[in-house]
């Protein structure tokens, strides 16, 4: 026995003007509508009309037009503006407050965001190019501006020798700065994972280390266990060793991040003596 037709873009059903679920017999007399019903009720559910008497199907719906997208803000001159309101004095107390250096802040670009009354600290992608600006108060509270992207956090005058170290945030990155590495930092545990790979590309960097921060382990409902900072860092060196960077995954010895670490007494010789001990990363057996 001859198969109904299916109704599609093409031919779309004579009743209901819709282009999925109906159908027209094989003789084109008929059109079974699953949608418009009629005196004469289908099998399927759908109900029978004759074509020669059906109604035009309705007009195509108009298209919808988006207004264009904004173009993305003028990050340098923004920050151009922010540096002007920028007073040395305040990032020499915000410094020690945070237990890191001025000129550590300042090799990552902070400035006074009066706007928002916080401070600011540019992000930028693989290439160096800045792509938004990180947001923090006084009080540690931590946003964008809009039209940011989320971006590395990326300190002028990298030395490039030694390893290369990858944290969390600005002002770990800030502290690390301060015992002397080339670090470089990201937005959080989890962000900005192809950006490090192409990062590391680019720079043609083989030492490379991850520091993860010692977060407290948080019990899921299935009974597992989850270490935001240790896991967001297992799948950064995952990539890096598919690219062909295999890296070393450390974290504090004391203290919950680097800069932590940092206050708590750390020097150049724990941390070199951390990574020297970490092992290159392997994916976990099973």
């Amino acid at each position: 026995m001859p198969k109904w037709g299916r109704v599609n873009r093409k031919h779309p059903c004579c009743i209901c003007g819709r282009t999925d679920w109906c159908g027209t017999s094989p003789d084109g007399a008929l059109a079974c509508c699953m949608r418009v019903k009629s005196a004469r009720p289908a099998r399927n559910g759908g109900w029978l009309h004759s074509i020669a008497g059906a109604p035009p199907p309705p007009p195509p719906r108009e298209h919808i037009l988006r207004p264009p997208r904004r173009p993305p803000p003028d990050w340098p001159a923004m920050l151009r503006q922010f540096e002007r309101d920028t007073r040395a004095a305040e990032v020499e107390r915000l410094a020690a407050s945070l237990g890191v250096s001025p000129d550590s802040l300042h090799r990552l670009g902070i400035a006074w965001a009066a706007p928002h009354r916080a401070w600011a600290f540019p992000m930028s992608n693989a290439a160096h190019e800045t792509i938004g600006i990180r947001l923090r108060t006084e009080g540690g509270r931590k946003w964008a501006v809009r039209g940011s992207r989320n971006g590395l956090f990326w300190p002028e005058d990298l030395t490039g020798s030694g390893p290369l170290l990858f944290c969390e945030g600005p002002t770990d990155t800030a502290a690390l700065l301060d015992l002397g590495y080339d670090v470089i930092g990201r937005p959080s545990c989890a962000g900005a994972i192809e950006m490090v790979v192409e990062a590391v590309q680019r720079l043609h960097r083989r030492d490379v280390v991850v520091v993860a921060d010692a977060d407290e382990p948080q019990p899921q409902p299935d009974g597992s266990v989850r270490r935001p900072g240790l896991d967001g860092a297992d799948r950064l060196a995952q990539a890096l060793t598919e690219a062909g960077y295999p890296p070393k995954v450390v974290q504090p010895v004391q203290g919950k991040d680097a800069r932590a670490w940092l206050q708590a007494g750390a020097t150049r010789a724990v941390v070199d003596a951390a990574i020297a001990s970490g092992r290159y990363w392997r994916a976990p057996c099973g």
